[in-house]
């Protein structure tokens, strides 16, 4: 039984269909690791569209099946920050956050909910979609950003040609990928 009338889980599926379509630009238009981080939040809006559409009673097995699929991605994306953490020097809390998200519509996926993981899970989600409409992902403080002087970068290892002494700040960006901002020092 959908909690939610037609008419409003057509207007999720609609934004959501919105989502996918500035997902999948941005996949297709960025390098890297935020090609990989919005072909994530892709698959993630078009399972909660087909959650809208179709409840578990109509397809179970698309609900099975996505929920070892979202416990997978969540798996992949724990081993993606460790090994950028390892790479780059500094823990991407971007790949920290998405591995939560892929772990939580795994949680949505199960035939079973515990009153508690879910509230947690949906002050969590509430947080997410209050931080990225803030734009509080940009100005986040706490484990991102490093700073590195002298040219180095944040695990002491040259960057560039090491001349001419000068801060580099590596950072999370909105858009899911890591930007530099380099500044003479005087």
């Amino acid at each position: 039984m959908p909690l939610l009338p037609m008419w409003l889980r057509i207007g999720w599926t609609v934004a959501l269909g919105a989502v996918v379509l500035v997902h999948l630009w941005h996949a297709g238009s960025r390098p890297g690791q935020a090609r990989w981080w919005h072909a994530g939040h892709t698959s993630m809006a078009l399972s909660m569209a087909g959650m809208y559409l179709w409840g578990r009673g109509i397809h179970p097995d698309l609900y099975r099946v996505g929920g070892w699929v979202f416990a997978a991605w969540a798996v992949a994306l724990v081993v993606t920050a460790e090994a950028a953490r390892r790479r780059e020097g500094v823990l991407n809390r971007l790949w920290v956050a998405a591995a939560v998200d892929m772990a939580a519509m795994a949680y949505m996926l199960l035939p079973a909910h515990l009153a508690v993981v879910s509230l947690v899970l949906v002050v969590y989600l509430f947080g997410q979609s209050v931080a990225w409409a803030a734009g509080l992902w940009g100005r986040a403080v706490g484990p991102g950003p490093v700073a590195a002087v002298g040219g180095g970068t944040a695990a002491g290892r040259p960057a560039g040609n090491g001349v001419g002494g000068r801060l580099r700040l590596i950072r999370d960006s909105p858009a899911g990928h890591t930007a530099d901002a380099k500044v003479a020092r005087r």
